[in-house]
Order: C-alpha cells, then sequence, then structure tokens
C-alpha cells in the first residue's frame, strides 16, 4: 500500500492515479487519516445550554456532542448493550437514551440505568462509559477527532488563532449553509482548493478581483494558508473592493478536508465529506460578526452567494472531469508547478506520512 514521495518539489511527482481510483485506498484513509484528525462537526450555538446535543458523523463512525455544564464532551454514538443509538438528531436531554432497550447515560458518560440486568453475573454498571471521543471548540465551530491520543485541537491549530483575531471568529454568528454532491475523489477537491494555479483558466471572474501575481501558499505543520490579495481599484463590477492595507483574502486549509475562507468581516467553511472513493459532499457554512436578518433577501449577501456559487461550479466541472481522467490507463503521475503548487505538495507529504 506504499507510495514514493519526494519532500524536495522541485524534483516530486505527484500521487500515483490509484490512490484517487481504488477503493482499497480509500478504506485506508478512512482509518488512518479521519480516523485520526481533527474533523469540523458542528457550531458552539448548538451546544448553548446545559444538556443540548448534536449528532454528526466522522466517516462511518456515528457520534454525539453534548454540553455538561462548561463543559463540552464527545461519545461514539453506541450503547454499550448491543450497539444502539444514543441519540437521534439534536435536542435538548438530561441523559442520553438508547433507542434500542432504553440504556441511559448521563451527560459525563456513566451509565445511569440499565433496565431488566438482574442476575447478569459480573455486570457493574459503575463500570461502564460511553466510550468517548475528543471535543473541542474554536470561534463558532465544534471540532471532534476520534483518537484519544491526538494532539489537541490549538496544538493542530498552532497560531491561527492569533492570526486570525483582527476578524473576530469568536464573535461569528452563522448564516446559512449549502452544499453539493461532486463526482470526484475528495483529494481532488482539495488539489484544486489548495492552489491558485487554476485561476486564469478556470475562474476568470474571480481572477478579476485577486492579485494573481502576489499570490502566494505558506505551508505550516498540519495547515496551509493561501494569502491572496486583492487587485486595487474600484468599479461596478468588482466583487470584493479593497478597504485598507492589509485587506486581503485569507484561505486556511486545515488537514485533511476543512477550509477556512476569511475576508471582508465573514467567515466561509467548507468541509469535504468523501462519500466513498469517486464521491465526495461539499459542504459550505457561512458565519458573520454582523449577520443579515434575512440573508436570502440582502443584496450583499444574494451577490456575495451568487459569486460563490459561480466559483464552486467551475470547481466541480473541472474536479469531475479530472476524476475521469484520472481513470485513464495512460496517466499515472504528474509533476508539480514548484512556483505555484507548493500547497499541494505540502498535503501530499502529509497523505504519505499518515499513510505509510
Amino acid at each position: 500500500m506504499t507510495f514514493s514521495f519526494n519532500r524536495d518539489i522541485t524534483h516530486a511527482q505527484t500521487l500515483p492515479a490509484r490512490l484517487y481510483t481504488d477503493p482499497v485506498y480509500f478504506a485506508l484513509e478512512e482509518e488512518k487519516i479521519f480516523g485520526r484528525t481533527w474533523q469540523l462537526v458542528g457550531k458552539v450555538a448548538d451546544l448553548a445550554e446545559t444538556g443540548s446535543f448534536v449528532t454528526a458523523q466522522i466517516g462511518d463512525e456515528a457520534i454525539v456532542l453534548v454540553r455538561d455544564g462548561d463543559t463540552f464532551r464527545g461519545f461514539h454514538n453506541i450503547c454499550l448493550h448491543r450497539a444502539g443509538p444514543v441519540a437521534e438528531g439534536c435536542g435538548k436531554r438530561q441523559s442520553l437514551q438508547c433507542r434500542y432497550h432504553g440504556w441511559t447515560y448521563r451527560l459525563d458518560g456513566s451509565l445511569l440505568r440499565a433496565p431488566e440486568m438482574e442476575g447478569t453475573a459480573g455486570f457493574d454498571p459503575e463500570a461502564m462509559r460511553l466510550m468517548p471521543v475528543q471535543v473541542a471548540a474554536w470561534g463558532p465551530l465544534l471540532f471532534a477527532n476520534l483518537d484519544l491520543k491526538a494532539p489537541p485541537l490549538m496544538e493542530f491549530l498552532e497560531g491561527i488563532p492569533e492570526r486570525t483575531a483582527v476578524f473576530r471568529p469568536e464573535a461569528m454568528q452563522y448564516v446559512m449553509r449549502k452544499s453539493w454532491m461532486v463526482e470526484c475523489n475528495w483529494k481532488v477537491y482539495v488539489d484544486n482548493y489548495l492552489e491558485g494555479y487554476h485561476l486564469p483558466m478556470v475562474h476568470p471572474g474571480l481572477m478579476r478581483e485577486l492579485d494573481y501575481d502576489a499570490y502566494r501558499v505558506e505551508p505550516h505543520r498540519y495547515w496551509s494558508l493561501q494569502h491572496a490579495p486583492l487587485r486595487q481599484g474600484h468599479g461596478p463590477e468588482r466583487k470584493y473592493v479593497p478597504k485598507g492595507e492589509g485587506d486581503d483574502a485569507q484561505y486556511y486549509w486545515l488537514f485533511p478536508n476543512v477550509m477556512l475562507n476569511i475576508y471582508q468581516g465573514q467567515m466561509q467553511t467548507n468541509v469535504v465529506i468523501p462519500h466513498g472513493h469517486n464521491r465526495c459532499e461539499v459542504v459550505f457554512e457561512w458565519f458573520a460578526v454582523e449577520p443579515p436578518s434575512d440573508a436570502a433577501h440582502d443584496p450583499q449577501w444574494t451577490a456575495l452567494i451568487a459569486f460563490s456559487d459561480e466559483i464552486q461550479d467551475e470547481d466541480i466541472t473541472i474536479c469531475e472531469r479530472v476524476q475521469q481522467n484520472l481513470r485513464s490507463r495512460v496517466y499515472d503521475r504528474g509533476r508539480y508547478s514548484a512556483l505555484r503548487e507548493n500547497g499541494v505538495h505540502h498535503f501530499h507529504g502529509l497523505l504519505h506520512e499518515f499513510l505509510t
């Protein structure tokens, strides 16, 4: 299952095509990548009060997140009895109860009640607790990690909270959500996100907004940042009008599949969720410090969303065509642009690290 990877981008080849087309590699990614990394699974606002809970999925693993006093807790959504679910959807309860046989757990995961277990030899309710997952918050976002030995979220984010403090993410409120199903491997979509090299050919509208010559990618341990300065100038055709020095779009990517796009008072999250080896779902959510009362009828937001949809449609078209071509008998590996694709190379290096 191994593959070669050269950490010198000037000599490196891109990933073998089989990593995008072979379901065996996808099964390995579920275990070694999605089972060990921080995943964006919800919003802090959903757990505003004690007893608030939300359910989520990380790959095939169902989880539930709860608020217990001032503490966020996370558990596998699996009853210890015969694997029934202890929560459905979202809501507010002071306990978690299995929908199968009624076993009930406290918000700290300890077993409160197990009906009709009298006479079962060696059964000790005090020793039974729901299986935990790590959970942590940053700004308006909730993250979870199935790996209890994984580094904490703040170590994973390493520097992002400080760099984004000027945008006040902790004050941002949820605005809206959109999602797309894309007929490509999740890594094809992430590859595409991590470089501005395709802007001139794929995104003519976005190209007019950004200073392409100044576009650069800054890799870190588990994330990278794309600096995309806005092009100077005004006009009725402009979607983003520069408001001052340092007013650029910042595109953060968190390994393996989370993007945070921050610009001009708002943040857009993108999560790429695999649905098998050749299909993924891309979920967009918008947050703002000053959210509109009705985004669907706010002129500024409808224009913003329409432009985002235009860019997304362009990305989907090229990503789906790339996925088709990766199945060709004549293509296996390519070469990186050392000037423009260091973000993609960084991603592939992390894939190699986790998979091999």
